[in-house]
């Protein structure tokens, strides 16, 4: 069994699919557990694909959002493209579609709404995902939805002009999910609404669209025949939502919802707002009381078993994500404590609001790290930001009010 790529040392084979191989992985230079993905370009088109992979990873490692895992690392290995990713826990929205089949429409709404939020950043990059299907939307613990695979099928699929219908590895997994325009090489942002319509579908319905027969007459059904009702499948679906996924489902990508944006805004009238009404964990304060106490081991034990138990808010869930990476940290493994705590807080951002002192908190503890790191003129431009926006924030009286500043004063006398 293969045990290492370069610097990787590959630890356990976590799936397969059409286009090559994830691993668990080990980063010894970073200290961290990260995803590589392998993939053979012997079936895609050897030197030409190579350069198409390389560019589309170039392009899509500079992608920041929280549903989107970050790439940290791209190249080529003894005949291999790979990619180096964040490891994100939980498990894929085909498995969750196995296991459960159908899903309640605020739900299947809430999980389509996330995509879309995905799509209409990506979009206004200038990036199209190009193969949206259950398989590449993972469901992490807390409930949040990642879209994994941004740039992989844009460096694989032929050309605008060339045919699909004898890609090497074009499998009838991707085909199910693709836009009709896509069969003839033309790829345009409508082309990820339009399989986010089929995801969606299956959602509701608990089965694409179209799923019989050969990969040809599968094109030849998304491109002509009309997708059957929603309503023949499944009964009380709101009216509206079966309109909005007509709408994707449109053959003429000009029929389709204008942007990604609009479908978000569109979904959320079937999706409840539930942060508000997120209450805290009682075993937060406990573990944190024990990582202060100097038991880092075993506040990180018990924040892993809080984050693992059923039923968690994606609220606490981020709180929890934020005292493990804390004592991480308090471990001396203060890099990986960082990049942890930098990815949490895009998530608080997106879902809290950028004046939540949760988001305040954390950005203080990433620039305490970045002074234990040695980087201090970042962590002085992160506190002098952070100062003005406590001073604004945070009411009078608040202990961590002055904070910021007070650090920012001990780093010019070091200085």
């Amino acid at each position: 069994m293969r045990r290492s790529l370069g610097r990787y040392e590959l630890t356990r084979e976590l799936g397969r699919g059409g286009m090559g191989v994830v691993w668990e992985a080990y980063d010894p230079g970073h200290g961290r557990h990260v995803a590589v993905k392998l993939i053979a370009p012997r079936g895609y088109g050897s030197e030409l694909t190579e350069r198409r992979f390389l560019r589309e990873a170039r392009l899509t490692s500079r992608l920041s959002h929280p549903g989107i895992p970050a790439v940290y690392d791209h190249g080529s290995h003894e005949g291999e493209l790979y990619l180096v990713m964040e490891l994100v826990p939980g498990r894929g929205l085909d498995a969750t579609l196995d296991d459960e089949g159908t899903l309640p429409v605020d739900r299947a709404a809430g999980i389509a709404r996330s995509v879309a939020d995905v799509l209409a950043y990506a979009h206004g990059q200038g990036v199209v995902h190009r193969d949206l299907k259950p398989s590449n939307l993972m469901i992490t613990p807390s409930g949040e939805v990642k879209v994994l695979d941004f740039g992989v099928a844009a460096a694989l699929e032929p050309r605008p002009g060339e045919t699909r219908f004898t890609a090497a590895n074009a499998t009838p997994g991707t085909v199910i999910y693709m836009a009709p325009e896509q069969a003839v090489g033309r790829t345009v942002p409508a082309s990820d609404l339009y399989s986010l319509g089929c995801v969606l579908y299956e959602l509701l319905a608990g089965r694409p669209p179209f799923t019989e027969g050969s990969q040809f007459m599968l094109y030849h059904q998304h491109a002509n025949e009309p997708v059957p009702p929603l309503a023949g499948h499944r009964h009380g679906i709101p009216a509206g939502l079966r309109k909005l996924v007509e709408g994707l489902l449109e053959k003429n990508p000009e029929d389709r919802p204008g942007s990604a944006v609009e479908v978000r805004a569109l979904l959320s009238a079937w999706v409840p707002d539930t942060a508000a009404t997120t209450l805290t964990h009682p075993r937060l304060a406990e573990i944190a009381a024990l990582r202060l106490s100097g038991r880092p081991a075993r506040a990180l034990e018990e924040y892993a078993e809080l984050m693992a138990a059923p039923g968690l808010g994606h609220v606490d869930f981020l709180a929890a994500r934020v005292g493990a990476a804390l004592c991480t940290g308090a471990l001396g493994r203060t890099r990986e404590a960082l990049d942890e705590l930098k990815s949490v807080l895009a998530e608080q951002r997106s879902l809290l609001g950028p004046e939540d002192p949760a988001v305040l908190d954390t950005r203080y503890e990433i620039a305490v790290l970045l002074v234990r790191l040695g980087e201090r003129h970042a962590a002085a431009e992160l506190l002098r930001r952070l100062a003005e926006d406590e001073a604004r924030d945070m009411p009078v009286g608040d202990p961590r009010r002055g904070r910021s500043h007070g650090l920012l004063k001990r780093l010019d006398r070091m200085a």
